[in-house]
């Protein structure tokens, strides 16, 4: 089979091996096989392992070393795709020393050939690696793993160190942790240590390793698993980065609320530290006045969803701080929960922000209500002297005229004017009245079907009387008229201060025109004056209280009207908007539905 094969002084064994089945070879010192029987011719081919690196296994020499001493070694190992125990055994020769290697394959003591293959099945894709090396740590075993891992095939890796494929900042500390297990100090070893691939990346590896016994206790190697913990590493690493710098508080419960998680950030909120709560119900620490929400929330919780709880949660200096926490709950393969996840953050800030803005309305609310009061009571006392000094006016008018003294004419030009101003304080004060229910929200609107065509002309007619430069007011009524629901006070109380204004904002210049148009549903108004305008700079504060622009000069107003007429449209669902230009004039333009 081999050329190297030199003729044995004795056939005695030449004979012997012949009538073996498995395997057999004899081997010299020189490593160099002296005679086979058929079954080896047919199990190794001249070009199998055994022509080449079968003999330079340093497990194997070892061995063979120990067999020259006269003893006999057995062990197990792989050879083309087979697992075979070799068992080595001395020769007796005057002349030379030799070695009997008998290959059993392990098919034919313990497996048949299916349970052969699923043993080599489950070798090839464990993900771990399963190692072997010899005495002096070269690897003479190697499952398919470890070229997974490492990008290393198992010719260019067995039979070197494997100390050549560690990380070179780590080959000093191996040792170290190897030392007890060699000096059998341990039974076995278990540690980390760094690998670098063939592409020079580093691989974190959890080490587990047994000694090798020979028959006489002599150490033949070690055997064990490779474990590739580095995404692990790199998942540690991200967890503690993200643990030590996100000032959230992650943490995990079981489903009674203990504790079996706990991230370090909650000593920064807290002031405990995360063994302090480890085993601890979180119940124990929400604000009593919480609790009961806390827990109606949690028993709803039970599902996919993410749920949110803003509570109080007890310091260790007693204090209680705002949280704001997130909770997931898990479920195990069986789809029953059996964790809950929380994510928490402080809220104080916001908390106590909230609360001012709280008391703050609070105390405007209440303010509010303490100036209603005021508008109502003064405006009802008002009212009363008003009425008393309005009547007394009118009965000196109605002397006046039964007896038409000297003094007739300044008596009534006075009556005029005190009658006038009557109207022109209870005017106000209706409209003090009116912002005052406006702003309380107890104006109420009571629609009814209404022809407003016969209420804008009642309107207009009414406003015509008033001019005293005997200007009047211009209607356009465009499309087919159609009814709409409104409040008829509303709507009289809406027009009748536009057109006012018109008149009144536009002295000595041409007719107020209000234009009608009916569309689909949908009725528009238009009430345009051609008076001052209104300046630019002051048309966004045309709505607000008491605002009158600085254009209006000696013109009585009160700065209420536009305010109570945008409420008031609004009210009755309707829009407002104008268009003016300064000394041009105004349009408003209202718009309604009319269903």
């Amino acid at each position: 089979m081999f050329s190297n094969i030199t003729t044995i002084k004795s056939d005695f064994f030449s004979q012997l091996i012949q009538h073996i089945d498995h395997p057999v070879c004899i081997i010299n010192s020189f490593f160099q096989i002296e005679k086979c029987n058929l079954a080896f011719n047919q199990t190794f081919p001249p070009s199998s392992i055994l022509s080449s690196s079968f003999f330079s296994n340093k497990l194997l020499q070892e061995s063979l070393s120990q067999v020259w001493e006269g003893q006999t070694i057995q062990y197990i190992t792989e050879l083309e795709n087979q697992i075979f125990e070799l068992k080595l055994s001395p020769l007796a020769n005057s002349d030379d020393t030799y070695g009997l290697i008998q290959f059993f394959p392990k098919s034919a003591q313990t497996f048949d050939s299916e349970q052969a293959l699923q043993y080599k099945y489950i070798v090839d894709h464990i993900h771990e690696v399963l190692f072997q090396t010899d005495a002096v740590g070269n690897w003479v075993f190697l499952n398919q793993a470890w070229s997974d891992i490492f990008e290393y095939t198992l010719e260019e890796s067995l039979g070197r160190p494997f100390y050549e494929f560690l990380h070179p900042e780590d080959v000093r500390k191996n040792e170290l942790l190897f030392a007890p297990l060699i000096n059998q100090q341990k039974s076995y070893c278990k540690h980390i240590i760094r690998y670098i691939s063939k592409s020079h990346k580093i691989k974190w590896i959890e080490v587990f390793a047994t000694l090798v016994i020979g028959k006489n206790g002599e150490v033949l190697g070690t055997s064990g698993t490779l474990r590739d913990i580095t995404n692990e590493k790199e998942n540690a690493r991200i967890n503690t980065i993200l643990s030590h710098n996100v000032q959230d508080i992650v943490c995990i419960h079981d489903l009674e609320g203990k504790y079996l998680y706990v991230s370090p950030s909650i000593s920064q909120l807290t002031g405990y530290c995360p063994e302090e709560l480890l085993g601890q119900s979180h119940y124990d620490f929400f604000h009593p006045e919480d609790k009961a929400k806390i827990i109606s929330i949690s028993n709803s919780s039970a599902n996919n969803d993410v749920s949110y709880i803003s509570y109080r949660f007890k310091k260790k200096n007693d204090e209680y701080v705002w949280l704001e926490t997130s909770v997931k709950v898990f479920f195990d393969d069986y789809d029953i929960c059996d964790r809950m996840i929380t994510s928490s953050r402080s809220i104080q800030e916001h908390k106590l922000v909230e609360e001012s803005m709280m008391k703050s309305l609070q105390r405007e609310k209440e303010l509010n209500q303490l100036k209603s009061r005021f508008v109502n009571m003064t405006s009802h006392e008002f009212r009363t002297p008003l009425a008393t000094i309005r009547s007394s006016a009118e009965i000196i008018e109605a002397y006046t005229k039964l007896d038409k003294s000297t003094y007739y004419e300044k008596i009534t030009r006075q009556l005029e004017n005190i009658q006038s101003e009557i109207s022109r304080i209870s005017s106000l004060i209706h409209e003090t009245l009116l912002i005052g229910k406006i702003e309380s929200q107890q104006l109420t609107v009571h629609r009814e079907e209404v022809d407003v065509i016969e209420l804008i002309e009642f309107i207009i007619n009414r406003q015509n009387q008033q001019q005293k430069d005997h200007r009047i007011t211009e209607l356009e009524v465009i499309g087919e008229v159609q009814k709409i629901w409104i409040d008829p006070q509303h709507f009289i109380h809406i027009l009748d201060n536009l057109i006012s204004n018109a008149f009144k904002y536009s002295l000595s210049r041409p007719n107020p025109v209000v234009s009608v148009s009916f569309e689909k549903y949908h009725l528009r108004l238009q009430i345009k004056d051609f008076g001052i305008g209104i300046p630019p700079s002051e048309q966004g504060k045309i709505y607000s209280s008491f605002f009158r622009a600085k254009n209006v000069g000696t013109i009585e107003g009160t700065g209420l009207g536009l305010v109570i007429v945008k409420n008031l449209v609004q009210l009755n669902n309707g829009n407002i908007h104008f268009v003016s230009t300064e000394n041009q004039g105004t349009t408003f333009y209202l718009d309604f539905t009319c269903e």
